[in-house]
């Protein structure tokens, strides 16, 4: 027999027999295809938002020659350069093109008669400037319903915001943005370019715009068109040179053309969705990585019951190396399939996001799902290399027998000794711990090292107890059967000992889910830990009554008239506002903690030296970092704002007034908003301190409960404030962690499924290979029941084996993780017990569901034919 007639004669046996097993091939695709999927869809999502941003930021410029901003983020312009900029030879117009964040409510009686918040999803609202048509620079803007705004209780709101929301002209609403909240009457509807993605966009008359949103003297941006016949390029270095000649006081002034700006933030954008591209397949990459195991298993047991067909085939003259490829060649076969449909998925998953995102009224652009060749090409080639490997082994095995030996019925595999197996396991375990344990003892080091260190130690962990599994699942398993089997009698026995007759099956098939449940109880460890972190330091640092608090995401801040109104609330004693401003003090990178009032009134700073009042413009700073800086109270500190790839500015000095004990909550240092206020105007601070919290202490004269209802009326127009104790602002700060692990938990669900397929797939292979054992027991009496529930607990063992298995090792992990992050604030450790309780029940559920479809087919072997195989 030639080579040629050879291999073709090998690939059609081999598609024969994968056709002859469409369950058993559906089940192995399905590994595949839950893995691929992921990446798939996740470089679709990714890729059409970047199709549909890149698109927006060219529209966003329309019309936009040059674009003049104020050279710090955070700093600003004087209003009045504007005239300067109209006087710059090759200019025919500019606007102020500053968009304002604010917080937006209709007057529509809810349930408690108060407006109703506008929820855009994630999608900016903003105020920006109202020009008319033949003045405006930018995307075209037209009246369609109603007319322009004028006067500052007036706006005009985008048409698709108004259509959203149903708004129309005449509606009253509430806006508010960090100084306070304006009411506002809609006198028109505008149509835009660019109106997509959910935004809501309220404009208003240009000098009310200015007199309202803004300091009244600064702003941060400015767009200009240039006259027929000049370029953008000309006009930006025209526009460059006169400023550097006519306001050298602004030192360098953010010039560009409006291409370049789309281009930045083109870039910009790529950026934030290539952090979100590699999050995403990273959770499909760990879907793939646990289907490895299955996969392995599933050839593994193919083979063992092809043995006899490979004895066969080596006694008509078929060479080993054949064999080893047709196996392989099955292997492509299911990788290939599997990662198209894992395509095809990766579509219909795009579409999937898209609508739940828009069923959340998320407002995210959607101009399609962009199929791009890499997101086509990447996951099909990974999902194939991932199943050549996986089987390769199981292969190798396939062509190494002797045709006598494979004569043999049974699985080969399950006598193949464990000790080699083992001993490199308890090394690489071994190994692990150490690297792990160096990590948390060298507290000296800094960080990223020592988490490096745990890193590598978990990949030694995770490995060793791969490859020690099956040893381990000899006693544990034993363990598990005795106790969940024993109500079960004979039935409950057999189980445990038909669990533990091919411990490399059993272990490989629960390692698919100790993958996951590891993961998981991990990740709930450190979100666990995180949050009781949050809770000490918020508890140590917030003892005032009461405090004000914006939306529990964060995403806007303490309006300051919410601040005005809580310290004119009769029964209150003092009110004290804390925010955060792109400012430096004494040459420290980052922004500065900004206080407005006395910020003992949050009654968690312990002070060290001097007066920590700061009822004068001044500084107050941890005692260790004045201590390491060689700061004495009465020392003028520098204040200063970084240039964009320059040195810092100074723009004034501050004096040091008291010291504190360590406080994680108000930093390492707080400037009084009374000593920035007079130079807001150089950092773009405004009219307000951009508050986050508002510490509110009552005199005495009322109750709690008394107070917290004065306080709520006071700032009920503020719409975004929330009175909140202290208990109830600490857990306002663990929101963000919660909605973080939800979306990790639901991202390692797909580990969770691909694991259950895992046990699906291993149980019915076990079935048809167990086919003559179970038509024994059933020729003796055993009833069909009893072999559905003997199956059933075999499922229950290896969930309960793996989920075990995963939580000691997660648990593990977690505790040197934080170990390690101790230092960056995760000062308190905690394990979420009942979770991980949880875990281990749902394991014995997952169990039972995996179990179902093969316990009945079981169940239905008939015995003399069975008998008779």
């Amino acid at each position: 027999m030639s080579a040629v007639s050879s291999a073709s004669t090998m690939r059609r046996v081999s598609l024969r027999n994968l056709a002859a097993h469409k369950i058993r091939l559906v089940l192995t695709v399905l590994a595949v295809v839950l893995g691929t999927a992921f990446i798939a869809g996740s470089l679709m999502f990714t890729s059409s938002l970047q199709k549909t941003f890149d698109t927006l930021t060219e529209s966003t410029t329309k019309g936009i020659d040059v674009v003049v901003s104020a050279p710090q983020s955070g700093s600003a312009l004087p209003l009045d350069l504007a005239d300067d900029l109209a006087e710059v030879p090759g200019v025919e117009k500019v606007n102020l093109s500053d968009q304002t964040t604010v917080v937006v409510a209709v007057d529509k009686d809810g349930e408690d008669g108060t407006p109703q918040t506008l929820q855009t999803g994630g999608a900016p609202a903003f105020v920006m400037a109202w020009y008319d048509p033949d003045d405006a620079v930018g995307p075209e803007t037209g009246i369609v319903d109603g007319r322009s705004p004028r006067g500052p209780d007036e706006v005009a709101v985008n048409s698709t915001a108004a259509e959203e929301h149903d708004l129309a002209v005449g509606q009253k609403l509430t806006v508010v943005d960090p100084s306070g909240s304006h009411r506002v009457e809609v006198s028109g509807i505008y149509d835009i370019d660019i109106d997509g993605g959910g935004f809501l966009g309220l404009m208003m008359d240009e000098s009310a715009y200015v007199d309202t949103f803004t300091d009244g003297s600064t702003g941060r941006e400015f767009s200009l068109a240039a006259t027929p016949g000049t370029s953008p390029d000309a006009l930006a270095t025209q526009v460059g040179d006169s400023l550097a000649a006519d306001h050298p006081e602004l030192g360098d002034v953010d010039v560009k053309t409006g291409e370049q700006v789309a281009d930045e933030q083109a870039a910009q954008i790529d950026q934030a969705l290539s952090f979100v591209n590699y999050f995403l397949i990273a959770f499909g990459l760990i879907a793939l990585v646990v289907g490895t195991f299955i996969i392995a298993n599933t050839f593994s047991m193919i083979v063992a019951q092809r043995m006899r067909e490979f004895a066969l085939l080596r006694s008509l003259g078929v060479a080993s190396r054949q064999l080893t490829v047709s196996v392989v060649f099955e292997a492509v076969v299911v990788g290939v399939i599997g990662s198209l449909l894992g395509v095809l998925a990766g579509v219909g998953l795009t579409h999937a996001i898209y609508a739940v995102i828009g069923a959340t009224g998320a407002g995210l652009p959607n101009t399609g799902v962009s199929v791009t060749f890499g997101s086509v090409l990447l996951p099909l080639v990974l999902g194939v290399i991932v199943t050549v490997v996986s089987a390769w082994a199981p292969a190798r095995r396939a062509g190494s027998v002797r045709p006598v030996e494979a004569m043999r019925t049974g699985d080969q595999s399950s006598s193949s000794p464990l000790r080699g197996r083992t001993i490199v396991g308890v090394v690489l375990f071994l190994a692990g711990v150490a690297a792990a344990a160096a990590g948390v003892l060298l507290s000296g080091a800094d960080t990223g090292p020592r988490a490096t260190l745990v890193g590598v130690g978990a990949l030694g962990v995770v490995l060793g107890t791969f490859l020690l599994s099956p040893a381990l699942s000899i006693p544990v398993v034993r363990a598990i059967g005795g106790i969940i089997g024993a109500p079960f009698g004979q039935v409950g026995r057999l189980a445990a000992t038909n669990s533990g007759r091919n411990p490399r099956r059993t272990a490989t098939t629960a390692f698919a889910l100790t993958l996951g449940v590891a993961l998981v109880a991990c990740i709930g460890m450190l979100g666990a830990s995180m949050k009781a972190s949050i809770s000490g330091f918020v508890g140590d640092s917030v003892q005032s009554d009461y405090v004000l608090s914006g939306p529990s995401n964060g995403s806007f801040p303490v309006p300051q008239s919410a601040l005005d109104a809580a310290r004119d609330t009769d029964g209150v004693e003092a009110a004290a506002g804390y925010g955060f401003l792109p400012v430096t003090v004494g040459g420290f990178s980052g922004g500065t903690g900004v206080a407005e009032g006395d910020p003992t009134v949050s009654g968690g700073l312990v002070q060290v030296e001097g007066d920590l009042s700061l009822d004068t413009p001044g500084v107050i700073a941890d005692a260790e970092v004045a201590a390491d800086e060689g700061w004495s109270v009465g020392d003028e500190l520098p204040l200063t704002v970084r240039m964009p790839d320059g040195p810092e500015r100074e723009i004034g000095e501050v004096t040091l007034q008291g010291t504190y004990e360590p406080n994680e909550l108000f930093g390492q240092h707080m400037v009084s908003w009374s000593a920035l206020e007079p130079l807001a105007s150089q950092f773009g601070g405004g009219a307000s301190a951009n508050l986050f919290g508002v510490f509110v202490t009552g005199d005495g004269s009322v109750d709690a409960d008394t107070l917290r209802d004065r306080l709520e009326e006071a700032t009920a127009d503020q719409i975004v404030v929330q009175v909140l104790t202290p208990e109830e602002y600490a857990g306002e700060q663990a929101v963000l962690i919660d909605q973080m692990l939800n979306v990790l938990y639901a991202l390692l669900a797909l580990a969770v499924i691909v694991a259950v397929l895992g046990i699906i797939n291993t149980l019915a292979l076990n079935v048809i290979e167990r086919r003559q054992e179970i038509g024994m027991l059933r020729a003796v009496g055993t009833l069909r029941g009893q072999v559905r529930r003997m199956i059933t607990l075999e499922a229950v063992q290896i969930s309960l084996y793996g989920a075990l298995v995963g939580v000691v090792v997660g648990l593990g992990l977690g505790w040197a993780f934080l170990e390690v992050l101790a230092g960056e604030g995760l000062t308190e450790t905690a394990v979420p017990w009942g979770q991980v309780v949880g875990m281990v029940v749902a394991s014995g559920v997952v169990g039972v569901v995996a179990a179902a479809w093969p316990a009945v087919k079981a169940s239905r072997v008939k015995p003399l034919e069975a008998i008779a195989d």
